[in-house]
This record gives C-alpha cells, sequence and structure tokens, in this order.
C-alpha cells in the first residue's frame, strides 16, 4: 500500500476545467435520461433555446458521439484550467485534420464507406464545420452556462481542494471513491465499462481527476496512455432526483422481451437483410416482421440502408455494447448517491 500511495502522489493531478464542465453540460443536454440528477436542468436549457441553437447542440452532438470526442482524448490543446472562451479560440486555430480528428474522435479513420453522411460531410467540409461549431460553443457559453458555471464553481473548487487534502492523508482511499466501477488494485488500475481496462501503473505517467456536477453516474474516462483521465462526480446541495428508468434503456429491454425480435437482432447482427428476406428466413408474415422492425428500429437499435425499392437492416453493435454500460450505470445510481451523502 505504501507504494501504491507513493507512485498516486507522484502521477496524480486533480483539476478543474470550466472548458470541460461546458462540454460535459452538452452531453447531459444531448441525452439527458441516464443523468437523472440534471434532468429537471436539461429540460429547462431545452426549452429556453431557440430552435436553431438546439438543432445545432443535437447535430454536433450526434457527429462527436454525444459530445464524448471533446472528453475522451489526450488533452492536446491543453485545456486543462482553461475557461470556455479560450478554449473555443484554440479550437478555431486548429488545422482541418486536427479538426477532424478532434471533432470525430476514432471514427475519422474509418473506410469512407462506414460513415454516416454527417461524417462525410465533415471531411469534404471541415472549415465550415469549424467555423459553425465554434460560433455555437460561443452562443451557448454566453447565453446559457455561463450562468450554470457562475452557480457550480464554487463547489467545483471546493471539491479539487478536499480531494487534494484527502490524497495528503490516505492517497489511495481518495482515488478510489471515485467511482463504483473504478478499482485500484496493487499493480493496475481497472476501469468496468462494456469492457474491463486494465492498465499498469508502469504504463501510465499521469492519472488526470476532472471534477464535474454533470457526469453522474457515468464512468467517464480518458484511456489513451500513458496520460489517462477519469471525471469525479461533484454532488450540488439539494439536487432532486426523479425516479424512475431512463426512457431509451426502457424502450431497449422492452425490444428485448420477445424472442422473435431477440432472434432478428442475432441474426441482423451478422448480416443485413431486408423485410422480404426475412419472411422468407423466419416463416412470418411480412406485416409481422416490419412490426417487430419497427420496434427495434425505435429503440435504436437497428442500422438501414436503402437499395432500390428494399431496405436493408442491421443490428448496431455499439449500441448492444452501450447496454451493458446503461444497466451498470442505472443500477450504479444508488452506490453513487451514498458516497455523496457521506
Amino acid at each position: 500500500m505504501e507504494q501504491l500511495n507513493h507512485w498516486l502522489q507522484k502521477h496524480v493531478r486533480i483539476i478543474y476545467s470550466p472548458f470541460r464542465e461546458m462540454i460535459t453540460s452538452l452531453h447531459v443536454l444531448y441525452n439527458p435520461a441516464h443523468h437523472l440528477p440534471r434532468l429537471a436542468w436539461a429540460e429547462e436549457m431545452k426549452a429556453a433555446m431557440k430552435p436553431s441553437l438546439w438543432e445545432s447542440a443535437c447535430l454536433y452532438g450526434e457527429l462527436s458521439n454525444e459530445w464524448l470526442n471533446f472528453l475522451d482524448l489526450q488533452d492536446h490543446l491543453n485545456f486543462e484550467e482553461k475557461h470556455p472562451e479560450e478554449a473555443i479560440e484554440r479550437i478555431r486555430q486548429l488545422n482541418s485534420e486536427k479538426f477532424i480528428d478532434f471533432f470525430l474522435g476514432k471514427r475519422a479513420s474509418l473506410p469512407h464507406a462506414e460513415l454516416s453522411s454527417g461524417e462525410r460531410e465533415v471531411l469534404s467540409k471541415p472549415r465550415y464545420f469549424q467555423a459553425e461549431l465554434c460560433e455555437f460553443l460561443y452562443q451557448y457559453q454566453q447565453q446559457f452556462f455561463a450562468r450554470e458555471l457562475f452557480r457550480v464553481e464554487p463547489w467545483l473548487v471546493k471539491s479539487v481542494h478536499e480531494l487534494k487534502a484527502r490524497m495528503k492523508n490516505n492517497p489511495a482511499e481518495a482515488v478510489g471513491s471515485i467511482h463504483p466501477r473504478f478499482k485500484l488494485e496493487r499493480k493496475s488500475l481497472k476501469f468496468f465499462k462494456a469492457e474491463t481496462w486494465v492498465f499498469d501503473y508502469a504504463e501510465i505517467d499521469t492519472l488526470t481527476i476532472y471534477p464535474s456536477t454533470f457526469i453522474a453516474p457515468h464512468l467517464l474516462v480518458g484511456l489513451e496512455v500513458p496520460h489517462i483521465i477519469v471525471y469525479y462526480q461533484v454532488a450540488l446541495p439539494k439536487e432532486h432526483q426523479p425516479a424512475g428508468v431512463p426512457e431509451d434503456l426502457m424502450d431497449i429491454l422492452q425490444a428485448f422481451g420477445d424472442k422473435t425480435r431477440l432472434n432478428l437482432l442475432r441474426m441482423l447482427l451478422y448480416h443485413p437483410y431486408c423485410t422480404q428476406q426475412l419472411t422468407e428466413k423466419t416463416g412470418l408474415a411480412k406485416a409481422t416482421v416490419s412490426k417487430h422492425l419497427k420496434l427495434l428500429e425505435g429503440a435504436g437499435l437497428l442500422h438501414y440502408e436503402r437499395h432500390g425499392h428494399f431496405v436493408f437492416y442491421r443490428t448496431k453493435k455499439e449500441k448492444l455494447e452501450q447496454l451493458k454500460v446503461d444497466l451498470n450505470q442505472f443500477f450504479d445510481q444508488p452506490l453513487m448517491e451514498k458516497k455523496e451523502e457521506s
């Protein structure tokens, strides 16, 4: 334990980043159902936004993996303690290649045929999207987020000082309390997400902890060695969290509650088929197959492509992988609340 504590004292950084807090707020706005403590805030923001600004938030969220591409990757632009306006200027000054990597993340390197139409458009007009994104971020910061940052900043700064104080007394206990699915072991760090990520301490130069009032119940991490990032939930006083299950999670679980739909999902995971082909393969009426496909599509579980008169469906593998994460987050919530009360 003494060796682990020494490593933590040497390699852990605890940083408050206003820009990262702004991006986590946009992530919540894009998909608030999984962030119940912030659900009322997200609904209030959406109602206050002009339709054009809201549409931009959704478009850029869709293209940037729900805004997570801004957070998961190594901090090449040194956003650390930067305020939003300064960070936005840094984004504006990127060359096109770096902007594409920053905006689209790992999907930027996929074959052209595997990209969405929006992603292909970004590749064809990077300067246009770069300018439009920066303009959106400025508007969002000035019209909405600056007021929220003014409210939460004292709690974020306080959390940094408190966590640093705990680090001095017991580094392993302090860092190990960040999230129920983040474990410190004798020789390695473990993150339990859709898969288990294990990193030996020898691989890591820095473990950076960013506090946020928006990320619960996510285990939000950037897993690019040698610079690992993990976000730390800061609870706000008297946060109201409605009871219930995220709507999109309920949609998926309901879609799973039928053996025919499960078989269709498995079938479409390995090869695309159209309704006509699925009718032949399953022996079901075309109307029955169409009804099941509509439910699966409504739950966000299917891709589809039109070729002439035929629409071919395929299961979204990434959505199935995300389901495990969503279930973990749902069942983590009581553990997060217990930690915040202690």
